[in-house]
């Protein structure tokens, strides 16, 4: 399954119904079905994430790709700004970035500390075109921020192609965010920027308060008024079996609660409307579990769990899911399916219409506990 398919799934909950007539309906589905919902709950207090995996992410438009990179490794900023002395003192770039994120592991890490320097350039060679880049700011750039000081845009760039946007001031959620070519929907992949394994690859991370000029997308420009520490480093997969697992804690988080956060909407029920599979009313919370529904134009489909394990949801057959959970906090990811006659290339829909009876399938996998729902719900415009 291509990125570009599995993020076009996952991100069909925030579909608009309403699309404009004369225009490329698959291109606008592209730039308005934008955003990922993700849900973590720690304990009691529970953190709604957006975006791929962590800032506040907003949806830009792919600027044009130019030569290939440069293979001199650099380190570059803007021009000088006042200096201020930062405190407390920074952490270092491996500590505000983990070794071991959501089935990755830190290959490298780079910092930069506002407002001396607001961007950071560095090269390096992947191995695999399967990496994806972690972005993490410390608590003076993040939500704990002071009033009127965190407005600010990142921006990241990768082959000289602007990948996308975001900000980390604007979400509660603590841990770093994990991106790739698909940041803000795009749905590309990284060959669709020339990025190829063992061939260099240039990375830019700009920070700086929003500009707007010309009617072209925002980009980061005076980063005077913002004191932090901003960490961007480079991580690759992990094989589930080989990730360090955290130990299990004393107390589990509530899987009911952590459900009622799947909408990222505190407080509305789980949403299960066409059916649900829960782990605590199966024999085992491992192997393969079944329902069947009418098929919608659009299914929305909830994943959430509160211990380690994997998951995968087939309609007919056909997988539309594949989600791994790593830790013990609580997660809840969103994801869909479409009906054959859904206008969109086939490698998007399953091969039923509206209306027609399908077996929805759960395959989970190394769940010691059971730590996890699926629901299934009729999704936008159906």
């Amino acid at each position: 399954m291509t990125v570009e398919e599995e993020r076009l799934r996952r991100l069909l909950t925030t579909q608009s119904a309403e699309i404009p007539t004369g225009v490329d309906r698959v291109d606008m589905l592209h730039r308005r079905i934008a955003r990922q919902r993700r849900v973590r709950a720690a304990g009691v207090a529970a953190a709604v994430l957006l975006a791929t995996t962590g800032t506040s992410v907003g949806l830009v438009t792919r600027q044009p790709a130019d030569s290939t990179p440069s293979p001199m490794a650099s380190m570059s900023s803007a021009a000088p700004a006042p200096t201020v002395t930062a405190t407390p003192v920074p952490p270092p770039a491996d500590e505000l970035l983990p070794e071991y994120l959501r089935g990755h592991r830190r290959i490298l890490a780079r910092e930069m500390t506002l407002p001396r320097q607001s961007s950071i350039t560095f090269t390096f060679t992947p191995q695999t075109a399967d990496f994806q880049l972690g972005i993490r700011c410390d608590a003076r750039l993040g939500a704990d921020s002071a009033p009127g000081r965190s407005d600010h845009l990142i921006q990241v760039t990768v082959s000289k192609a602007v990948i996308g946007t975001g900000d980390c001031s604007s979400s509660p959620q603590r841990d770093a965010m994990l991106v790739d070519a698909g940041m803000n929907g795009h749905y590309y992949r990284w060959s669709d920027l020339g990025v190829r394994a063992g061939k260099p690859v240039t990375v830019t991370v700009k920070i700086g308060k929003p500009v707007v000029a010309d009617n072209r997308d925002p980009r980061p420009g005076d980063p005077s008024h913002l004191t932090g520490t901003m960490a961007v480093g480079v991580y690759t997969p992990v094989p589930f079996e080989q990730f360090p697992i955290p130990p299990r804690p004393a107390e589990l988080v509530d899987l009911d609660t952590a459900g009622e956060l799947a909408t990222g909407n505190p407080g509305q029920p789980f949403p299960d409307q066409l059916g649900h599979l829960d782990a605590r009313t199966t024999a085992s919370p491992n192997g393969s579990h079944q329902l069947d529904l009418a098929m919608p134009l659009q299914l929305d489909i909830f994943i959430c769990a509160v211990a380690p394990g994997r998951i995968r949801v087939l309609v007919d057959g056909k997988e539309v899911e594949r989600r791994a959970f790593y830790d013990w906090t609580g997660e809840c990811w969103t994801g869909g399916a479409l009906a054959a006659e859904y206008d969109l290339p086939p490698k998007f829909k399953v091969p039923a219409r509206t209306g027609q009876r399908v077996t929805v399938t759960v395959i989970a996998d190394s769940f010691t506990v059971p730590g996890w729902r699926v629901g299934l719900a009729r999704g936008a415009g159906s």
